[in-house]
């Protein structure tokens, strides 16, 4: 397990994996600090910007997308400068953006969430290139996972106040969260970020559960890898060659003791699957935003 950050984040989150760039991009939504890291210079940059920042996307261009408490925005990488896109929940007071990812298309997805985690008040929106918005999702208490199976026609869209991740059709898209969801993590665990491996396998990180786990398909637990901390907060496959995964965490609510103990605690690390594990599994690379 490597160390990628220099630095303890409060609440690191959305690991993006720029395949083009070779470099994994995060965020720290409290710090309101986009980080990206180059891996072969190993060389690092990072974006304070106004407002609190949950996750952040490569585009067509040289400009970052990132998703800002309460509205979407183009951030010049050269310049910091940010050119806005669209609202989020403008309209509840006290709401702003969590997860976030792009579906096969390069649309944005985007869930929202009470800051204060008290009401099921958050949304969960799609989004184009021209800021177009689309309510998918109302009721939603802390949204969460964010990923899509072509293959078998899902997207996997969770909730870590009802600890609840459910499969959903894809491109057909409906509410299924009445029905049995895909899987449940136990109480006093938060289902928090996620994502998929070529084999169609979920891996989500299991907040104050301090792992990350692996369901295959039918949402059966696979693997379950231990970590050195106890938030961890998403993950995302990538390195040269796909097989490396990228763990978020997180730092806030947690003892000075628990960080003396834990000393990663709010670190992002990196696990060669393979080498350490034994695990021949490979991951598709972050898909981009599809505007420019």
């Amino acid at each position: 397990m490597k160390q990628i950050s220099t630095q303890r984040n409060q609440l690191a989150e959305g690991p993006f994996w720029s395949q083009s760039e070779q470099a994994l991009y995060w965020v720290d939504i409290p710090a309101c600090q986009v980080w990206r890291w180059h891996q072969e210079s190993n060389e690092y940059q990072h974006w304070t910007l106004p407002k609190k920042v949950s996750a952040v996307f490569t585009t067509q261009s040289d400009r970052l997308l990132v998703a800002l408490s309460d509205a979407v925005a183009y951030l010049d990488k050269a310049t910091g400068e940010l050119e806005h896109l669209c609202d989020l929940d403008t309209d509840i007071a006290g709401n702003r953006s969590n997860d976030a990812k792009c579906d096969p298309n390069g649309v944005l997805w985007l869930g929202t969430m009470d800051d204060a985690e008290e009401s099921a008040s958050g949304r969960l929106w799609k989004v184009t290139a021209e800021g177009k918005k689309t309510l998918m999702l109302e009721g939603v208490g802390i949204s969460n996972t964010l990923a899509w199976d072509e293959s078998r026609g899902r997207f996997y869209f969770g909730d870590s106040m009802t600890r609840k991740v459910h499969a959903f059709p894809y491109p057909e898209f409906y509410d299924v969260r009445s029905q049995k969801p895909f899987f449940e993590v136990k109480e006093g665990i938060g289902a928090d970020g996620s994502c998929i491996d070529a084999e169609g396998c979920i891996w989500n990180a299991n907040w104050d559960g301090g792992r990350v786990v692996r369901y295959n398909s039918e949402g059966e637990v696979l693997q379950t890898i231990e970590l050195p901390f106890s938030k961890p907060t998403s993950c995302v496959f990538g390195g040269a060659d796909g097989n490396t995964l990228f763990i978020t965490s997180a730092s806030v609510a947690t003892s000075e003791s628990e960080l003396a103990e834990k000393p990663l605690s709010g670190h992002v690390v990196a696990i060669d699957l393979k080498a350490t594990l034994g695990l021949d599994v490979i991951g598709e690379p972050s898909q981009p935003f599809s505007g420019a």
